[in-house]
């Protein structure tokens, strides 16, 4: 009888760590840490100016907004001219804030010299938000996937992880100098860094190293008042996630952003949204789902058969 006692509450212990605790622990982040301990506030005291990249569409874009809405003048940095015009014009029609605009393509390698010396104009910085990205065209193998040619993994490598390491280094030094509470670097990674998705793989391992940088950066500047986030979110009705409509759990960028935003502070990696962070709970839990629904949606795509 004692043996079948233990048992049953090694069993009970186990559920409580694996399954109860990170739900309660879930649900404690999105609801009272949020009001405690969100960080957005503090931002605009931090400096005058955000820097946003990837900011002419999607998350960049809806970064933009939220911060001008608080207050920052904006840096707008992405490939896009046209996009970056409009983007300019919405903000300071909209919230009588200032911008900057750069036009960059950080697939290439040689940009930096040039973006330091734009941002080292700017009087003080508040944040910095990595968001530019490039994302496989359609799910695909990377062993015989005809767009995954030596140049596409240079510039994947070179727009996912170098621009951010390559802003970071730029940035970083200049808000530790300044040493003004609620300064921020928030970087864009994605739950396909956290779970294996196959047919996205060598984008999942770039959204992974933003991870694993932002981990170990993290005690590096842990007696700073700078805050370092990494956001892992699901899918987001952006162009990069063409086939998906916005519903419960694919907000539109906007939607997604107004709540990322408040969770900095709250949580150093996150989904930065209550409906992504319950399904990646689920996920998480049982990590097979996420496989075979790549498999799935890859064998739909491709008109594969079980057999």
């Amino acid at each position: 009888m004692l043996y079948y006692e233990i048992l049953c509450w090694s069993a009970a212990m186990i559920v409580s760590w694996k399954v109860v605790y990170p739900f309660l622990r879930m649900l404690f982040m999105f609801t009272i840490a949020k009001k405690l301990y969100s960080k957005r506030k503090q931002l605009r005291n931090a400096g005058e100016w955000a820097i946003v990249t990837g900011a002419a569409a999607g998350i960049g874009q809806a970064y933009a907004r939220e911060l001008a809405k608080d207050g920052l003048n904006i840096m707008l940095i992405d490939i896009d001219e046209a996009g970056l015009s409009s983007m300019a014009t919405e903000l300071e029609d909209n919230f009588s804030v200032k911008t900057i605009t750069f036009i960059c393509d950080f697939t290439r390698a040689d940009i930096y010299k040039f973006l330091e010396a734009e941002i080292d104009r700017l009087p003080s910085i508040a944040c910095l938000v990595n968001n530019v990205g490039i994302s496989y065209s359609r799910l695909a193998r990377f062993d015989n996937a005809e767009f995954i040619d030596f140049e596409f993994i240079r510039n994947l490598i070179n727009c996912n992880m170098h621009s951010m390491i390559g802003l970071t280094r730029i940035v970083l030094p200049r808000l530790l100098k300044q040493n003004k509470p609620g300064s921020a670097i928030i970087n864009l990674s994605s739950f396909t860094g956290i779970i294996p998705y196959p047919y996205l793989s060598l984008y999942g391992a770039s959204k992974a190293f933003i991870q694993h940088f932002v981990k170990s950066l993290i005690p590096e500047t842990k007696d700073s008042n700078v805050t370092i986030q990494a956001l892992c979110p699901l899918v987001v009705a952006t162009k990069l996630a063409r086939d998906w409509r916005p519903s419960f759990f694919v907000p539109t960028p906007d939607e997604y952003v107004r709540s990322a935003i408040d969770m900095l502070g709250v949580e150093e990696v996150t989904t930065g949204y209550f409906p992504h962070a319950l399904k990646a709970f689920v996920v998480t839990l049982f990590p097979i789902l996420a496989i075979y629904q790549a498999e799935g949606a890859y064998k739909k795509m491709n008109h594969i058969k079980d057999h």
